[in-house]
């Protein structure tokens, strides 16, 4: 659920300025294409979905450890 909440704000955060780019940069209204902006938007959101969800596992990971209940213990 986290990496899904992580890839909705990259998702606006990743659109906003490639659309405002868009429209206000000659170079960018030339070079970038809809598929080019899509691109970019979508991979700002995949990468945060994964970032997210491996931190996540990570963490469940550290907390369930045999080490950690070994020195919980101690």
């Amino acid at each position: 659920m986290a990496g899904a909440k992580a890839a909705v704000v990259a998702t606006v955060a990743a659109a906003v300025p490639t659309l405002a780019s868009v429209r206000m940069l000659p170079w960018a209204r030339t070079n970038l294409n809809p598929t080019a902006q899509a691109l970019i938007i979508s991979t700002a959101a995949g990468m945060a979905y994964f970032i997210v969800a491996d931190k996540t596992v990570l963490a469940s990971a550290r907390k369930n450890s045999f080490g950690a209940s070994y020195k919980a213990d101690i």
